[in-house]
């Protein structure tokens, strides 16, 4: 994106794939970006986990969204929304199934506001929220005053998102700016809220190696032991970890993360299924076809076609 491409973007993701996201959110000269994103447009529509360096602030403008960060869940509903704070594991799905939700988020680096580290605003203002590990995130009502003041900025942003006039950048900032006042304020008025145990903060820094890992390696046979190995633990403190954080077992975990990598192979490519399979990380092609039928409903071919037919209409 130059330096005077649009600050709005269709999309959660350039590069929906990473686990630990590497693209930047708007450019380095003005790190912020605001999205549209329709829960339709992703694989399993879903956005699924993932951390970054950047501040997020999102309101669901359609349906019902299960925010999940870390080991919390919050349920966010039409013209709600939450705040997410930086390098905090997190995913969002529909919380009704066969409805895909739209919601808009605002991703932002802590320095857009104050320069990081070398100024006042940065320091009383930033610091003490992003250097709080125990606040991982916050549920923004519309019934809270404060809160609805947060969202009708997001909103507001959202709706002129398009809007490239002269002195842009100053205007998204100053509405940043604002939007923060707010939440610092308000968060220094109610201290504590969302503390999360040491073991919690322990077992997300093991599991987001754990998952680097497998997102780097995924290709290849992988086993338990290696994966725990990652995180300097045990095969059972791996298992406990995978199980309080995300409610999933390990391999079950590598699976629907190769399949994942298959299906974007499926839509984006011409390869053959069979050498999908293999480059996703799976040793046999009736077990792929198998688990695939039983994640997505039908075969890898089918799948392709399906997509295929999609892009015509």
């Amino acid at each position: 994106m130059s330096e005077h491409d649009s600050v709005f973007s269709g999309g959660a993701f350039d590069n929906a794939q990473n686990f630990r996201e590497t693209v930047l959110h708007g450019t380095p000269r003005f790190p912020m970006q605001i999205y549209k994103n329709d829960f339709s447009w992703y694989v399993n529509h879903m956005i699924d986990w993932h951390w970054h360096p950047e501040l997020e602030i999102a309101v669901v403008l359609s349906g019902k969204v299960h925010c999940y960060i870390n080991d919390m869940c919050m349920t966010v509903s039409e013209g709600e929304g939450f705040f997410i704070n930086a390098n905090m594991m997190h995913k969002e799905i529909p919380a009704t199934d066969g409805e895909y939700p739209t919601m808009t988020t605002v991703c932002f680096l802590p320095d857009f506001i104050g320069d990081c580290g070398s100024d006042i605003i940065f320091r009383k203002y930033i610091m003490p929220v992003v250097s709080d590990t125990s606040l991982r995130g916050i549920k923004l009502s519309p019934d809270v005053f404060w809160q609805s003041e947060i969202i009708d900025i997001v909103k507001e942003m959202f709706s002129r998102s398009e809007d490239m006039g002269w002195g842009y950048e100053l205007r998204y900032r100053n509405m940043l700016s604002n939007l923060w006042y707010i939440f610092a304020e308000n968060l220094r008025k109610d201290a504590g809220n969302g503390a999360v145990s040491r073991k919690s903060a322990v077992n997300e820094n093991r599991l987001k190696e754990m998952l680097t890992f497998i997102h780097s390696n995924y290709q290849r046979d992988l086993s338990i032991e290696e994966i725990s190995r990652s995180a300097n633990i045990s095969k059972s403190e791996c298992f406990r970890c995978f199980a309080s954080m995300i409610d999933k077992k390990p391999v079950m975990y590598l699976n629907e993360y190769r399949l994942k990598q298959a299906v974007n192979l499926l839509i984006t490519t011409d390869m053959p299924v069979t050498q999908i399979c293999f480059a996703c990380g799976f040793n046999h092609i009736s077990y792929f076809g198998k688990l695939f039928r039983r994640y997505y409903g039908m075969t890898p071919k089918e799948y392709r076609n399906n997509s295929a037919c999609d892009e015509q209409k």
